[in-house]
């Protein structure tokens, strides 16, 4: 048996700016994120009585891999195994992400199951090529842009920051401890599943029509997270609450819903207590995170749970020793 497991994000500052080609247009900025250990877990068995591949996910759900199906009917697993073909295989896949999370869980399932088939046939494909092959899959699937903190994450572990710069990007893992990490950041699942898809791309089209408060809001995003990358490449972690403060805020000029009328009165009751909530990913329901000092982490957590919220506890994933 052949076991593949990545990791989920939270990301700190500088989401949707990973897209092409909102990256170059609002460069420099940094999209930096968080790999945790609820992981996209693939387990591969070797079956000689099996032609096509079969696929279970952990919904029960069955896929049988045809290279003729249709496009429209196409899976994120057909287009994987369409890319690394194999035969004689059965998959199961399982996440312990919530759905609609905003965690980057569907990109983490794909870089899982691409791991696996790489080692299966041995393609020997590299990570970046992994992840450029990923983005791709998605895009063609959604059919709208897709960036790639997701899979910076799900590749790397650890915690990153995938600095945009006008003619090119490099991804940067940055030295912040695990437990620095954890001991400040709560992580908490709303019970609103949401569609990152559908907010991303109203927010791309937007900032490519040039519209006014789109492009502002952005400007001040990526400058903003570059303050973020500052501040934690220095140490200085006293400073990025504030700062997660202000993207928030410009975040929420970005589009109606992107914090809704739940998190909202959550939000303005862990404020209270000190904590920064910031949406997971587009936003729109999922997750969120609290950032605070340690000294505030457990009256964040108790509001949490008083005001029905779902706390996810996680680690910071390692990072993969293959990386880079």
């Amino acid at each position: 048996m052949i076991t593949e497991k990545a990791p989920t994000r939270i990301d700190l500052a500088g989401g949707t700016l990973d897209i092409w080609p909102l990256s170059v247009m609002f460069a420099p900025s940094a999209s930096i994120n968080v790999a945790i250990d609820l992981y996209a877990v693939v387990e591969a068995r070797e079956n000689a009585k099996l032609g096509a591949p079969v696929i279970t996910t952990g919904d029960g759900k069955i896929t049988i891999y045809s290279p003729n199906t249709a496009e429209k009917k196409k899976t994120l697993f057909h287009r994987a195994l369409d890319f690394i073909p194999v035969s004689g295989w059965e998959f199961s896949i399982k996440s312990s992400s919530p759905p609609g999370a905003g965690l980057g869980g569907s990109s983490s399932m794909l870089i899982a199951f691409l791991r696996a088939l790489n080692r299966i046939s041995g393609a020997d494909f590299s990570i970046e090529e992994i992840m450029d092959a990923a983005k791709n899959m998605e895009a063609r699937h959604l059919g709208i842009p897709t960036g790639l903190q997701d899979y910076v994450a799900a590749l790397n572990g650890g915690v990153n920051a995938l600095v945009n710069l006008k003619e090119t990007r490099e991804c940067r893992p940055l030295g912040i401890s695990a437990v620095d990490v954890e001991k400040r950041v709560v992580l908490a699942y709303s019970g609103e599943s949401r569609n990152s898809g559908v907010p991303n791309w109203l927010m791309f089209k937007r900032a490519v029509e040039r519209e006014k408060a789109t492009v502002s809001a952005f400007e001040k995003i990526a400058k903003n997270s570059l303050d973020v990358l500052s501040a934690i490449t220095e140490g200085r972690l006293g400073r990025v609450g504030g700062l997660i403060d202000k993207e928030e805020k410009q975040r929420e000029l970005l589009g109606r819903g992107v914090v809704t009328p739940a998190m909202r009165r959550v939000f303005a009751k862990v404020k209270k207590r000190g904590g920064h909530p910031k949406v997971c990913g587009a936003g729109g329901g999922g997750c969120f995170l609290v950032w605070c000092e340690p000294s505030r982490k457990d009256g964040i957590i108790s509001t949490l749970e008083e005001s029905g919220m779902r706390r996810l506890d996680f680690r910071v994933a390692a990072e993969n020793p293959e990386k880079r």
